[in-house]
């Protein structure tokens, strides 16, 4: 029983050292940047383009490059035809 608990914990302890050993060689080998400096998140993504949720896919599509339509008085945006036309037939079926 306290071989089996010492394996297990010895085992632990190597797992750590392995994953703090590989964290510290990705972060040698990644690409450089200033000290302190985060990679890029969503919201400095939002803050150099606009984005958009896409109703039907749930994906967020740069305002630029988004389709447009009027659904049920609002104008929405998508990121293909195929959701634009998915959504115009749901407003069709429902009403």
């Amino acid at each position: 029983m306290i071989r089996g608990l010492v394996f297990v914990v010895q085992a632990l302890f190597w797992l750590l050292v392995l994953r703090l050993l590989l964290r510290t060689i990705a972060a040698a080998f990644s690409s450089a940047r200033p000290a302190g400096a985060r990679p890029a998140g969503p919201r400095q993504v939002r803050a150099a383009q606009d984005l958009v949720l896409d109703r039907v896919c749930r994906t967020y599509v740069p305002l630029a490059g988004a389709l447009t339509a009027r659904v049920a008085g609002r104008e929405e945006h998508f990121c293909s035809a195929a959701c634009r036309d998915r959504a115009l037939a749901e407003v069709a079926r429902a009403s």
